[in-house]
């Protein structure tokens, strides 16, 4: 008796495993390639666009073996539902079924959009555009609502963003209601939602990041058209909407005290507005403000703690605790010198400044103690030192240069004197100062502009470093030139700064304030020795931003015209020089 249970007991995972493979069909190998998606069997199926419809299983059956793959993100049910669907597979045939608790609304046209869950088994085509449509009212509605959805800052479509319609009109629908209807967007940032009934709706967009249909955190991506949405046989809208991120409250995201001499505080976006003091116990005290991190460096004559105080609008908001170190293990090891040396001789523009950077503050220069040398014969010449204002650890050399030559700057020791106390250790650094020819110049040209509006303007490099930053204020039109760039490619960032505040304001929805307009103009290729000018329109500008995106397969290509809202640059030798 006990041998045929445990005969019985081993068996039952052999056989489910076979049952497992049966399935699970496997692939055919070989034959030719499958490039046809799994079709709809009609006649096989619940029929689609039914009225008056109850609740009840759905099945769809195809021509095909098929799998699903993604339900959560790929099969949109809009109007949502209450509670959570089931998807389940029975050979050829698909099955979505309605929670028991489901309660559909009365009067209402429901979508149930597949996306590409729907694939098939061998090459992995999905079945195109599957959507199941039923009323549980009289008639289907066919109404609909389309549009694009484009980042506030980077004018990029946006992936996977719910556009979401509320008959409700109130604005705290967002944070409380499930939307009576909504579509997510495509790769080009474009959604459709269809079958809509005629009203009037709220509209608004979100980045749902815990995918509850609900505006529920701060740091959720939103946006919204500035009015209602009037849908009717004579109306169905077409919106643009710039999704963006609201301010957020500025919060220290940590903070390094773990070496002598330095603290770190780690800022979750700029601290502009905060005011940070600390507690006098006799320290020398040196702040190096970089775009989320500030540096304080400082130098103590005992072991001992202390503490740095952060206060925003006159009001405490934190207290970082810095504690005791080594002072004399750290300056046992520590040395004053450069922080970024280089294996070769500096390369230098003839138009800027030569920079020196070094490990921790300067505090002193001794000028006696330093020489810069020009070409081989080593003619002494003299240029202007002077230390940066943020955080003292850059040094400057500036002078006329001469283009071409090499040069050779000698820091004797004794000619720096750290936060520290520390000084260096002899300094030779060979600097080769370029042709000018090497670099080309860029001349601006803003015009359609408001005389009563302001505007920031920003030139980016290579990776969005930012060149120069300039603002415009009572002219219609603008110049300005660059001289002595390095060749590359740019791009201006150009803001409509409607506060006048000289950088670019994000949105809020409760203010009903929409994030303020950015184009970014990328220009053509600026060349060594010649003079690149570019006009930039502003309504131009304005139009390309609402205009359709491109489509799909043709984004990113080069195209033989100039884009709109510039002119095509004029490429000519810079004055005065023969173009060789």
């Amino acid at each position: 008796m006990s041998r045929t249970k445990n005969t019985a007991y081993w068996l039952l995972p052999i056989l489910a495993l076979a049952l497992t493979f049966c399935a699970n069909p496997i692939p055919p190998e070989g034959g030719d390639k499958d490039e046809q998606p799994p079709r709809l069997i009609a006649e096989k199926s619940t029929a689609n666009q039914q009225t008056r419809f109850e609740k009840q299983r759905i099945e769809l059956t195809f021509d095909e073996w098929f799998e699903v793959q993604d339900i959560f993100n790929q099969v949109v049910v809009s109007p949502p539902l209450e509670h959570p669907f089931e998807i389940t597979l029975k050979g050829k045939t698909l099955r979505f079924d309605f929670d028991e608790k489901e309660e559909l609304r009365p009067e209402a046209t429901y979508t149930i959009n597949f996306g590409e869950a729907v694939r098939d088994i061998t090459e992995r085509n999905p079945a195109q555009n599957l959507r199941f449509v039923f009323s549980t009212g009289d008639f289907i509605d066919s109404l609909s609502v389309s549009g694009t959805i484009v980042d506030a800052q980077k004018g990029e479509p946006v992936e996977g963003v719910l556009f979401m319609l509320y008959e409700n009109l109130e604005d705290t629908v967002v944070r409380t209601e499930r939307p009576f209807y909504f579509a997510r967007t495509d790769k080009r940032g474009q959604f459709r939602i269809e079958n809509v009934k005629s009203a009037r709706f709220k509209g608004f967009a979100l980045q749902d990041a815990n995918r509850n249909y609900l505006f529920d955190q701060a740091q959720e991506p939103v946006g919204f058209p500035d009015t209602f949405l009037v849908v009717n046989d004579s109306l169905q809208p077409t919106v643009r909407v710039k999704l963006f991120t609201e301010e957020q409250p500025l919060r220290l995201m940590g903070s390094d005290d773990s070496r002598y001499g330095l603290v770190r505080l780690n800022f979750s976006k700029p601290p502009q507005g905060l005011n940070i003091t600390y507690q006098d116990v006799g320290q020398q005290v040196i702040f190096e403000r970089n775009p989320d991190t500030t540096k304080i460096w400082y130098s103590l004559p005992e072991d001992q703690g202390w503490s740095i105080y952060l206060q925003k609008d006159s009001l405490l908001t934190d207290t970082v605790k810095v504690r005791a170190r080594n002072r004399q293990e750290f300056l046992d090891k520590a040395k004053l010198q450069l922080a970024r040396p280089s294996k070769g001789p500096l390369r230098l523009n003839p138009a800027k400044e030569a920079t020196l950077t070094f490990s921790h503050p300067v505090t002193a220069i001794d000028t006696s103690l330093m020489a810069l040398y020009e070409d081989t014969l080593r003619i002494e010449v003299q240029p202007r030192y002077s230390l940066d204002t943020n955080g003292q650890r850059s040094l400057f050399i500036a002078r006329p240069w001469k283009e071409g030559l090499p040069y050779e700057l000698v820091l004797l020791p004794g000619a720096l004197t750290g936060i520290y106390g520390l000084q260096n250790d002899t300094i030779i650094q060979a600097i080769q100062v370029d042709q000018l020819k090497s670099y080309g110049n860029l001349s601006l040209q803003f015009d359609s502009l408001s005389a009563d509006s302001s505007y920031y303007v920003e030139l980016l490099g290579k990776g969005d470093e930012r060149i120069s930053t300039f603002t415009i204020k009572g002219d219609s039109t603008f110049q300005r030139t660059f001289r002595a760039l390095p060749s590359g490619t740019y791009t201006v960032r150009f803001i409509e700064d409607w506060n006048g505040n000289g950088q670019w304001d994000t949105g809020n929805y409760d203010e009903k304030r929409q994030p303020e307009p950015i184009y970014l103009r990328p220009l053509e290729q600026l060349r060594s020795n010649w003079d690149l000018e570019a006009a930039i329109n502003l309504v131009d500008l304005r139009k390309e931003a609402l205009a359709p995106p491109a489509p799909a397969e043709s984004q990113g290509q080069e195209t033989d015209r100039p884009p709109s809202g510039v002119d095509r640059p004029g490429r000519k030798p810079p004055s005065g020089r023969n173009g060789n």
